[in-house]
This record gives structure tokens, C-alpha cells and sequence, in this order.
């Protein structure tokens, strides 16, 4: 257990250098700001790269056309479970149930935070090192699955593989149940 916020600082160096890259303004937010200021760019962040999973693992396992999957992914409302429910989706598997109750402990903490509850310092420090476990562990699992880190630099993580038409990509992100309000067709209307 983590006890103090040096303690936690420490945690988070011992994290990969990809996880420290991600978070670069972390262990200068908790020395130095409210608890408040370092929940909310933690959990910021993390919604980032879970957009970006899903996305990246359209564009990749799925070859989809980037600039289209962008803007759906984008527009796409991503609610806690809405992730989950598209992460299977995606890469037809379930983010396991040990992964979720890190990302759920540190949400906890979150959540009483933006909500304005009471909370402790003993309950935040334990939500970011359950959310700082969650990027690590969450990045070796997408690794496994699909190849490459969300939370992480993504260059290069598509390869070299052909994206399937717009009009293509819009029926497989229909097929996945991803609303898509741009322009679908690949030639221009006479």
C-alpha cells in the first residue's frame, strides 16, 4: 500500500518508460498541485487512450479507413461500459475482469472527486496506483491482443496494411454498432 504521495511518485517511476511517457506532467502534478489537479489529468489521459484503443483497433485488426474511423470514434459517446462493450467488439474478447476492477478502483476515487464527496488522500493514492497498474497492465494485454501500446506512442502502430474504401469502412463500423455522421462515399456527387 502506498502511503504517501512520494510513495506514490516512486510507484509511478517504476512504471515502463511508455506508461512515464504517457503521464509526463504526473509526479510534478502530485508534489506540487491539490489531489484534485493530478486526478483529473490521470483519468483525462486514460479516456484518451481508451478512444484510442478503440480506434487504433478498428484501423488495425479491422483495416479500416483512418480519417472516417477517427471521426466516429471521436463522435462516439464512451461511457464506461460502452468501452467494454466496444473493446469486445473490436477485438472479440473481454478486457479481463482483473484489469477492470484496477481501472474501477481508481474510478471510484474519480468519481467522488468530480462528483464533490467527501474523500481521503488514503483513497485517492490508492486510485492512482490502481489507475498507474490499469495503463501498465492494459498496455501488455492490447500488446498481446493487437500490437501495439495505448498508452504509449502509437507511431507506426497500423503497419503497412491497405485501409479498406470509406463506403467499405462505414458498413464495418455500422456492423460494430459505431454511428457514423461524416461523409461515407469515396467519389465525389455529380
Amino acid at each position: 500500500m502506498i502511503k504517501t504521495y512520494r510513495g506514490l511518485v516512486n510507484h509511478f517511476r517504476r512504471a515502463p518508460q511508455s506508461v512515464q511517457d504517457y503521464f509526463p506532467d504526473f509526479a510534478d502534478l502530485v508534489e506540487n498541485y491539490p489531489w484534485e489537479v493530478s486526478v483529473s489529468y490521470m483519468f483525462s489521459r486514460i479516456e484518451q487512450a481508451k478512444h484510442m484503443t478503440i480506434y487504433c483497433g478498428i484501423v488495425k485488426k479491422h483495416w479500416c479507413e483512418i480519417g472516417l474511423t477517427r471521426r466516429a470514434v471521436n463522435e462516439e459517446h464512451m461511457s464506461r461500459g460502452r468501452f467494454k462493450e466496444l473493446f469486445k467488439t473490436v477485438f472479440s474478447e473481454k478486457i479481463p475482469d482483473t484489469l477492470i476492477s484496477k481501472l474501477e478502483k481508481g474510478e471510484k476515487a474519480r468519481d467522488k472527486i468530480a462528483h464533490g464527496k467527501n474523500w481521503t488522500q488514503k483513497e485517492v493514492r490508492e486510485g492512482l496506483t490502481a489507475a498507474i497498474d490499469f495503463s501498465v497492465e492494459f498496455n501488455d494485454f492490447v500488446d498481446k491482443k493487437a500490437g501495439f501500446r495505448p498508452f504509449g506512442s502509437l507511431k507506426g502502430f497500423k503497419g503497412r496494411a491497405e485501409s479498406l474504401s470509406k463506403a467499405t469502412t462505414n458498413w464495418v463500423l455500422k456492423g460494430m454498432g459505431i454511428p457514423n455522421k461524416g461523409k461515407t462515399t469515396d467519389h465525389k456527387s455529380n
